[in-house]
């Protein structure tokens, strides 16, 4: 009898040190969310700053590791079979630089950032539209004899003069990879010229991190708006059409030693009217500035 109370002592006690640990579970869950009135306060101090949120607002944010990545080891053999196949080309070289032509096609690599140039396009002349602008951009991207291909996603559609930017990301374990990524650019006689930045992704490293909420990057992102609009003196309607949560380089540094770079957690926030996103560092909610080349 003395042992069955024991046992009925002992089958209390870890039910209750369950209760407890799914109290905290649960209470940690909450502060890594967003609330409803977070969310409603932030669209509403953005309108009353002239800054319209054309996209849901990101409300999980549980810590997060740093991404490691090294630099790629590539020859000339392997860039010719990935974006030329068996078509007969020219390669020449110029300092760190390798140029390689086919008959429609230039492609020039420098480290790990290259540039596929199409002469005459990819195809007749029509106009386009967003949707046909994304279905050819897959259709490139599928095409590709390298298998990094099938780990990249479409990030964002932007439309530009004469057509769309359509950009890949890779994905790696459920996050964007903003440094890996192809910009296909697309107008009436379909792909003009693909940028592409390539890193290889070694995994996640060092202990896991508290992020800042979507809604305190785009209160920085205001202070930035602020402080733009004061050096132009221009104050115009600001509209955010996309913001995503992935990886970049902190304070965009090249590789570091041994070639290898530490990527932190970024958000990216496009606005209409601009190309190039405004990057915030989620870690320590600080605008990221752009690298000087």
């Amino acid at each position: 009898m003395e042992w069955k109370a024991v046992k009925n002592l002992l089958l209390v006690l870890l039910l209750m040190i369950n209760a407890v640990l799914g109290f905290f579970n649960y209470e940690q869950y909450q502060q890594n969310m967003l609330s409803s009135s977070q969310e409603k306060a932030i669209y509403e101090v953005l309108s009353q700053n002239r800054i319209i949120l054309y996209t849901d607002l990101l409300t999980k944010f549980p810590p997060m590791r740093k991404l490691s990545l090294s630099a790629p080891m590539y020859s000339r053999d392997d860039m010719k079979q990935q974006f030329f196949a068996q078509e007969e080309v020219t390669i020449t070289v110029e300092f760190n630089k390798t140029i390689i032509t086919g008959e429609n096609k230039i492609l020039t690599m420098e480290g790990n950032k290259g540039q596929l140039v199409f002469i005459n396009g990819t195809r007749e002349s029509t106009k386009i539209t967003l949707d046909e602008a994304r279905k050819e951009a897959k259709e490139f991207m599928d095409s590709l004899s390298i298998k990094i291909a099938e780990n990249f996603e479409i990030g964002n559609v932007q439309e530009i003069e004469n057509g769309y930017k359509v950009t890949f990301f890779e994905k790696y374990k459920g996050e964007y990879v903003f440094a890996n990524c192809f910009e296909i650019y697309i107008g009436e006689k379909g792909i003009s010229h693909v940028d592409l930045n390539y890193f290889i992704t070694e995994g996640f490293t060092g202990d896991k991190k508290d992020i800042c909420f979507s809604d305190e990057a785009l209160l920085t992102f205001l202070r930035e708006i602020e402080k733009e609009r004061e050096e132009t003196g221009i104050y115009e309607t600001v509209t955010v059409q996309k913001m995503d949560l992935g990886y970049d380089f902190q304070e965009m540094e090249y590789l570091k030693v041994d070639n290898v770079a530490k990527l932190v957690p970024c958000y990216r926030i496009y606005v209409l009217g601009k190309q190039k996103p405004y990057i915030i560092n989620a870690y320590t909610n600080e605008m990221i500035r752009e690298i000087k080349e």
